[in-house]
């Protein structure tokens, strides 16, 4: 039998379960505050600090030092590591470990997150259960060489358990401070409606392919209702098969939306080099040496991939050639 097939029985954490019911029904509280009692400047702020958290989180913890889809410079990776710190989620470290993992061995039953069981498990109910027995060893086999040279990812790792109280009570307390904000709802709405709104955001990834992605070989999600709300398509599963592809967004888009953006945005302002990805040519070449060669599709996927930086700079430098 395959590890799909094979289920590891799993018991309830029950300190995880009412950790998280306390942490959801202090968010409720926070929403309700937030509805009828918070200034506007909150609100904005708690939206502004929401999303530079799942910036580190997708740009940061995700694209770059999960999957190197490019490189970027130590002011943005410095940015990127203290907006990770904000979800309160683990260290970078640790997030792209458990990350490596769940592609590794997606869809198993040493996955983290397996989706094979369901929407729920891979999107929350994993936190509720024990691991894999064998978690820890599975582990040990994951290549983690660049995390332990990035002088960065290891400083945050450190200090991870001092820098997330620190940044956690620095945002709550500074709505009372500077517009003179209720404290009861700067405690509520900036911390625990914050962080659980930001908490979701990355369980969510994990379940992009059942929310987001077709099911092998169809081309249209017909079969439910959905295709009024969700836009479905195959680029989550494609993610699986290319990782590495900056372009390829976390909630099912691909060449598009808020975090591609912020990646061309500092790409220009050269923040950010080495961007990967792949053209359809690139793809058709890749698949026909895997075939003729018997090799991984990814390793020949790799051989074709190109920074369109690099492309851009050689058309601007083309284009100065041409005499006026």
């Amino acid at each position: 039998m395959t590890d799909k097939e094979i289920r590891i029985p799993r018991e309830t954490r029950w300190p995880s379960v009412l950790y998280y019911l306390y942490l959801h029904f202090s968010a409720l509280v926070g929403l309700y505050l937030a509805i009828f009692q918070a200034k506007w400047t909150t609100i904005f702020y708690t939206i502004c600090l929401i999303h530079v958290s799942v910036l580190g989180l997708t740009v940061g913890a995700h694209r770059l030092w999960a999957h190197i889809s490019f490189k970027a410079a130590s002011i943005l990776r410095v940015f990127l590591a203290f907006a990770q710190t904000l979800i309160c989620q683990g260290s970078i470290y640790d997030w792209v470990l458990e990350h490596r993992l769940h592609h590794e061995h997606f869809g198993t039953e040493k996955d983290p997150f397996n989706p094979s069981r369901g929407f729920l498990y891979a999107y929350f109910t994993n936190k509720f259960v024990t691991s894999h027995p064998d978690h820890e060893k599975f582990l040990k086999t994951i290549d983690i060489k660049d995390l332990e040279q990035d002088p960065i990812v290891m400083w945050q790792k450190r200090l991870y358990w001092l820098l997330a109280p620190l940044l956690l009570m620095l945002t709550v307390f500074l709505p009372s401070e500077l517009w003179d904000e209720s404290l009861i709802c700067s405690i509520f709405i900036v911390g625990f409606f914050r962080v659980t709104v930001s908490l979701h955001y990355s369980w969510i990834l994990n379940a992009a392919t059942i929310i987001w992605g077709l099911e092998p070989l169809n081309k249209y999600s017909i079969q439910t209702n959905l295709i009024f709300l969700i836009n479905k398509s195959l680029w989550p599963q494609y993610h699986y098969t290319l990782p590495w592809d900056y372009q390829c967004g976390e909630y099912g888009n691909y060449n598009h939306g808020c975090m591609t953006a912020h990646i061309r945005v500092w790409a220009a302002l050269r923040l950010v080099t080495n961007l990967r990805t792949i053209d359809s040519d690139g793809m058709r070449k890749a698949m026909i040496e895997a075939a003729t060669t018997g090799r991984e599709f990814n390793q020949c996927a790799e051989k074709y991939a190109f920074d369109p930086n690099l492309l851009k700079i050689k058309c601007e430098l083309d284009l100065e050639r041409i005499p006026s």
